[in-house]
């Protein structure tokens, strides 16, 4: 009775939390308040449950927005409820980020983010080819799924990815900032191999969520001293740390990803935007990310950085309805 009455105890504490109470780093994810929008999607032989939300009419054609790393859906609730019109937009925080229950170091690698996609299809557009776009690791992803998945997808649009192979990113790893991927004092936070309570993990991700608000991020802004407001709930700690490690060690293995094999495949033009401030901006998209899509149009958006759809959302949504084909 005793063991009971302590579980009940760590639930109703963590299920009722508010942010602004005393001593509360982080929201509580799904699986520790059920007010939350979630799914249960079964990836790495584990039932997992994430954080959900749709915008738009069920009956339209179905947009997934798949976010970047350090951040979760929040950031771009904007852009799905402007699609929202055209689309029934699918959006949710991934495996182990944002509001979604926490995952274990062997639930992640490259091959699991895409079943993931493909759970959240199956439940969402089994029978139908999707719209894609994705920001930053989003957008790696999203050209990894299309690549693998080329008749799955009818329209693709990639916002600032990551460089899509090892060798572009050896080749552009000393001016992208190292918070995103390889910063030794981030990794040494993570505390490699180590089980993680629900404190633990509640610690780790405030460590995290820190790093956004430094000034390790300045390269990807226009502004240095005055980054755009980026609205989020929590970011996943461990599973930024994890993904690190999948994507190679420039130090020792070098980087041994490539999200682009067999994107040839893939015969529809491919929207890529990139912003005239950041680090992972135009003229990076323009020499790295375009030369591997059979037809892409590259579109620089005036006046952002990395947050372009916080700094120029109007600009943003008019190229995004260019393209799109319900528009």
């Amino acid at each position: 009775m005793r063991n009971i009455l302590f579980v009940y105890l760590i639930f109703f504490t963590f299920s009722c939390q508010n942010i602004s109470d005393i001593g509360v780093l982080v929201p509580p994810t799904v699986d520790q308040d059920s007010r939350l929008p979630n799914l249960k999607i079964n990836v790495a032989g584990q039932n997992r449950l994430v954080h959900l939300r749709t915008f738009g009419n069920p009956t339209s054609p179905k947009l997934f927005f798949l976010h970047g790393s350090y951040t979760d859906t929040r950031a771009y609730r904007n852009l799905c409820e402007g699609l929202s019109e055209k689309y029934h937009v699918i959006i949710w925080d991934q495996r182990g980020c944002g509001l979604s229950e926490r995952i274990t170091e062997g639930e992640f690698t490259l091959e699991y983010a895409i079943d993931e996609i493909k759970q959240i299809k199956e439940v969402y557009a089994p029978n139908e080819k999707i719209t894609i776009i994705g920001h930053s690791w989003g957008g790696g992803v999203a050209t990894l799924f299309t690549a693998k998945n080329p008749n799955q997808v009818a329209q693709l649009v990639v916002m600032e990815p990551i460089p899509l192979t090892g060798a572009d990113m050896k080749e552009l790893y000393q001016q992208i900032v190292e918070f995103s991927y390889f910063n030794a004092d981030w990794n040494s936070m993570a505390r490699q191999g180590q089980a993680l309570s629900i404190q633990d993990h509640a610690v780790l991700d405030y460590r995290a969520m820190m790093i956004l608000k430094s000034s390790m991020t300045r390269a990807y802004h226009c502004s240095d001293r005055n980054p755009p407001e980026w609205l989020i709930h929590r970011v996943g700690g461990l599973v930024e740390h994890i993904r690190n490690k999948r994507l190679g060690n420039p130090l020792t293995t070098g980087f041994t990803y490539d999200f682009r094999n067999g994107i040839d495949n893939f015969q529809e033009p491919v929207l890529v935007l990139g912003g005239s401030c950041s680090s992972l901006g135009y003229e990076v998209q323009n020499q790295y990310t375009k030369p591997h899509f059979r037809n892409a149009k590259i579109v620089e958006i005036k006046n952002a950085g990395h947050r372009m759809n916080v700094e120029q959302y109007e600009e943003v949504m008019r190229e995004l309805k260019n393209y799109l084909k319900a528009y």
